[in-house]
């Protein structure tokens, strides 16, 4: 069940991802718009993708 939870949160986080590449802004520590600030903007969607993939890969079935 905890396994099902973590690869729901991934997907979720990945789909947000999309839809930063998208819409051209992100969330991080405040909305960051790609043509203002691409520095920031490609490191806040990395940080998402990272954190959505390791969703996948850190949950392990211990029952």
């Amino acid at each position: 069940m905890v396994s099902l939870f973590w690869r729901v949160i991934g997907v979720v986080l990945l789909a947000w991802v999309v839809w930063g590449l998208y819409e051209g802004y992100t969330f991080l520590y405040d909305v960051i718009y790609k043509s203002a600030d691409p520095v920031m903007y490609w490191i806040g969607l990395a940080l998402w993708s990272a954190l959505g993939l390791s969703c996948f890969f850190s949950s392990t079935n211990q029952e």
